[in-house]
């Protein structure tokens, strides 16, 4: 991979604008920083500087000196000049984090974790326009000359897990800079670490009851089936020597990494449900099988919360258990995981979820409960490089989510190998999930500008055509055939729609030429498109199949793809299959 840090050029400085600009006033006296190449100022530290203040202030030294060439020094204590004052407070929580100025002085104040980071992140991007748009991209100001005047502001976010879940954001880096907290994003603990389920992530009952070592022995700890028969696809989660187990599981887990923060209690990845009498007896009641998962979560949330008062146990309201039962609710130490699934995105991938039967389940589980984590869907499980303009969709989603008390929002898109505008989505919705009052459209335009440089007009002529299309079919794309997983002969792939695409692509290549890390990022970008035309055949594409299919081979193996759907790897036999249509023997390496 290309990485580039670079300074806007002429042509794109015009149209690009920094869509995180902070509101409210500047500082009335400026910090002079950087005068001429050399330090006018220093960082400060306190004496008893912790770890986490220690890395921050590194941080911000590392980037000045990317802007400027200068190193500013770090002092501990006491400085002999004007400072950027660093420092930890705990009033701020644990990501929170202020950036303010009095008299010579800029202050940066945060919580106890990640809260530091995001106040030098936040001053870099907000107030100075750094961009760290994806691993590989990332667009700083150059300038010999650094002068500060921050706008003052207090942000503690509401959202303890931002998560876009897509491979690419899963960074450590990456996340540091643009201030997620994804579990799989393995931000180092010294820089504030990150929501950790420590492997307990999600359908966790064959973890907590192996059946290879429990069902021969104890069948009657697994579902019961109409014929009275037991199955190792579900748990009797009603059973209690099972609640025995996983708190026994909980424990050993949280006491072998104290920095495990939050588990999972739940079912399996199928719509089973145990059918013995007293799993039937309590769903009846309860008028849902969330309340069978619940008596076995409340039991261990229970047993775990004095000795471990800051772990959260989740467990998912998904499918069959999506519902609210009637009178059993969580306890205070465990988070409801609803899932966006066959009552939204699943059926409806191009309706935002306030119009979806997601919309009433969503407001009865936040009218009973204050800790609500969202699953959602945002990918073609079966084509993860199909073109899909839902980016409004998920914007709209973030905000629903978060107005109706989510503390926490996963958005689940190709989180094993690239797909598609996967970097423009990941950076737009993490600005989203700190602060969903922001305009997606300004956070694209800025991404568009700033991430494709010189190239940038032709993708965001492809960014309106893939907005049109939302416009032209709408009707078809309310419920597309396969839902989520919609075929690439849907009616909204048209001749026009490829042509179009295709030879905005080539603009945007030409406009590239000669800069390889963006002529990269425009080939990426274009895997979509060459991906339909693969998938469509030489019947569609014409005589220069074999050619796109050639394309389509060099910049998918470049970009690392293996899967072109869920699970997989399947992209060499798909590629041989392109292959074959086009009539040629063996895919080149």
């Amino acid at each position: 991979m290309l990485l580039a840090i670079v300074t806007l050029c002429c042509s794109s400085q015009a149209e690009w604008q920094n869509s995180l600009l902070p509101k409210g006033e500047a500082a009335k006296l400026p910090l002079p920083l950087v005068v001429d190449g050399q330090p006018v100022a220093g960082i400060l530290l306190p004496e008893d500087a912790t770890q986490n203040d220690q890395q921050a202030a590194g941080e911000l030294q590392k980037w000045i000196h990317e802007i400027t060439g200068a190193t500013v020094p770090i002092y501990l204590g006491r400085a002999p000049k004007r400072n950027i004052i660093i420092r930890t407070d705990s009033k701020l929580g644990e990501d929170g984090y202020y950036v303010g100025s009095k008299d010579v002085h800029v202050f940066l104040r945060g919580g106890t974790k990640r809260g530091l980071m995001n106040s030098v992140f936040a001053l870099l991007e907000e107030d100075l326009g750094c961009r760290f748009y994806s691993s590989n991209s990332i667009v700083l100001p150059k300038t010999n000359t650094l002068i500060i005047a921050p706008i003052t502001r207090t942000n503690i976010p509401q959202l303890r897990i931002r998560d876009p879940f897509y491979s690419c954001a899963f960074d450590p880096e990456w996340s540091l800079r643009n201030r997620t907290s994804a579990p799989h994003a393995r931000v180092a603990e010294e820089y504030g670490g990150r929501m950790d389920y420590d492997g307990m992530f999600v359908h966790t009952a064959n973890q907590i009851v192996p059946p290879d070592k429990y069902f021969k022995t104890n069948p009657d700890y697994f579902a019961q089936l109409k014929d009275g028969t037991r199955t190792t696809k579900q748990l009797c989660a009603t059973h209690p020597e099972v609640a025995q187990l996983a708190i026994a599981h909980v424990r050993e887990v949280l006491k072998t990494n104290k920095n495990t923060e939050i588990l999972s209690i739940s079912k399996n990845d199928n719509t089973t449900v145990c059918l013995c009498e007293r799993c039937v007896k309590l769903r009846t009641e309860e008028g849902s099988d969330m309340a069978n998962q619940l008596i076995l979560v409340n039991a261990v949330a229970e047993a775990i919360e004095k000795e471990f008062p800051k772990v959260t146990m989740d467990t998912l309201a998904y499918l069959e258990t999506i519902k609210v039962p009637k009178t059993m609710r969580p306890r205070k130490n465990v988070a409801i995981r609803l899932c966006n699934d066959s009552v939204g995105s699943w059926n409806h991938p191009f309706t935002p979820a306030e119009h979806c039967d997601i919309a009433p389940l969503l407001k009865a589980w936040s009218a009973v409960h204050n800790r609500i984590y969202i699953w959602d869907y945002n990918v073609n499980f079966g084509h993860y490089l199909a073109p899909m303009p839902n980016l409004d969709v998920m914007a709209a989603n973030v905000r629903f989510w978060m107005a109706n008390k989510a503390e926490g929002v996963m958005l689940q898109g190709g989180y094993q190998g690239p797909t598609e505008r996967d970097e423009l989505k990941c950076w737009v919705t993490s600005k989203l999930m700190w602060d969903p009052t922001r305009d997606e459209k300004a956070l694209t335009k800025d991404f568009i500008w700033g991430h494709y440089g010189k190239a940038a007009p032709a993708l965001e002529e492809y960014e309106a055509l893939l907005n049109q299309m939302r416009v032209d079919f709408a009707e078809q794309m309310q419920s597309p055939k396969k839902g989520i997983h919609y075929p690439m002969d849907a009616p909204f792939f048209t001749k026009d729609f490829i042509n179009r695409a295709t030879e905005m692509f080539r603009q945007a290549k030409v406009l590239a030429k000669n800069d390889a890390a963006l002529t990269q990022r425009v080939e990426r970008a274009e895997l979509p498109i060459l991906y339909l035309k693969c998938v469509r055949g030489p019947e569609f594409v014409g005589t220069n199949y074999s050619q796109v299919v050639d394309d389509f081979a060099r910049i998918a193996r470049n970009e690392k793809v293996s899967r072109l759907q869920e699970h997989g790897p399947d992209f060499e036999t798909r590629l041989a299959e392109f292959k074959k249509q086009a009539g040629q023997s063996a895919p080149p390496r």
